[in-house]
């Protein structure tokens, strides 16, 4: 029997006929579904579908192909001088742009960047950048009592409604953000809980700038369950001679490893009032032949 046969037999509120069942349906051991089935079960029931219905899903809705996609949840990680905002300003920059990001293929969309750790010294690497994408800046805490994050999602909303749909979310950092313990589970479920309705709510993927923990060869810092969660992590690291690294150290349903080294390009940008240079850093990525594969 289909699902399909079980379904019409529900919205004419039949029992299933022993004859007509499936081997154990209709025994003595089975209860028939009768018409007495609650609404909530019969909403599950027309959700259920056999496996050889569902088509592959050939096209995966990217942001960044290979990398980050639409509607997923990541973080990115380092030591501290690692290159953490520089990276996570350069990708924000080309998804706003939509142009290729290190030899990958970008989709376009609007762009928040959340900078909790904004200052002057942020101002200068969006000026060094020429970026364009929207920031906010100031305080602000997901998790816990009085979280800005459902008030956050619906101005993505609203803002989606002038300038599109939107691409990517930055929060920067996890630490700045996170109301509570980022080592208690409690607290970290509570912060991936507004993490999960603010790109549930926009379509966006949220990228979460985070720390080291102390012992980097276990990966970023706080309670397991965060890494458990999150669809996409990136490890940023840096070499004695200052080229950086970032490397995929999971991917949900994709090729972990893929890595791309850059470095950090010093910008001038003016004088200050005594005459002397004003400087900032701008990614720039090394060409490798494998950039070209996506």
């Amino acid at each position: 029997m289909t699902v399909d046969q079980v379904r019409q037999m529900m919205s004419a509120a039949e029992e299933i006929d022993p004859s007509r069942a499936a081997p154990g349906v209709g025994d003595k051991t089975v209860t028939p579904l009768r018409r007495g089935l609650a609404d909530h079960a019969k909403r599950l029931l027309a959700r259920i579908e056999f496996a050889g219905e569902i088509s592959p899903s050939l096209d995966r809705d990217y942001v960044i192909k290979g990398w980050i996609d639409r509607g997923g949840l990541s973080i990115v990680y380092g030591d501290a001088n690692a290159g953490k905002s520089f990276f996570a300003v350069d990708v924000a920059h080309h998804v706003h742009a939509g142009a290729t990001w290190a030899g990958c293929k970008v989709r376009r969309g609007a762009v928040l960047y959340v900078a909790a750790e904004g200052g002057a010294l942020f101002d200068n690497r969006l000026a060094a950048r020429h970026a364009n994408f929207m920031v906010l800046r100031g305080p602000i805490r997901f998790g816990g009592r009085g979280s800005d994050g459902p008030p956050l999602a619906d101005t993505v909303r609203h803002l989606a409604e002038i300038h599109g749909p939107f691409a990517l979310i930055i929060v920067d950092t996890l630490a700045r953000t996170m109301a509570g313990d980022e080592n208690t589970a409690p607290d970290v479920a509570a912060l991936l809980r507004d993490l999960d309705l603010i790109r549930e709510r926009t379509g966006a993927h949220v990228m979460v700038v985070h720390h080291n923990g102390k012992d980097a060869s276990r990966g970023a810092r706080g309670h397991s369950s965060l890494r458990a969660a999150v669809d996409t992590e990136l490890h940023l690291s840096k070499d004695e001679d200052g080229r950086r690294l970032v490397r995929v150290t999971k991917q949900r349903d994709g090729e972990t490893g893929l890595e791309r080294r850059f470095t950090l390009k010093q910008v001038q940008l003016g004088s200050d009032a005594d005459g002397d240079p004003v400087t900032t850093c701008i990614v720039q990525h090394e060409e490798r032949e494998e950039q070209r594969l996506f």
